[in-house]
């Protein structure tokens, strides 16, 4: 004898879309501003590649707060440390 299952049937669901915001906040800084503008590449990327572009970002971020006001950034050194 076979029993009836009154469990509802789910078809394949699919994931919620991430609600990415649309361009990031300027802040009125134009160096912070230039370092916060990859964020708008998150969003297309594919996910392995966000530490990549968070890093960068990160990094960009330091030399922009780090740097003396009214002097130009110094060139960015993106090659990890020990390389030479």
């Amino acid at each position: 004898m076979t029993e009836s299952s009154n469990a509802p049937v789910h078809e394949a669901e699919s994931p919620a879309a991430v609600q990415w915001p649309a361009t990031a906040t300027p802040t009125g800084d134009a160096p912070v501003d230039k370092a916060l503008g990859p964020l708008a590449d998150v969003a297309g990327s594919p996910v392995s590649d966000h530490g990549e572009l968070y890093a960068g970002i990160h990094d960009s971020l330091l030399e922009a707060l780090d740097a003396e006001p009214g002097l130009p950034s110094a060139p960015s050194n993106n090659r990890p440390e020990g390389d030479s």
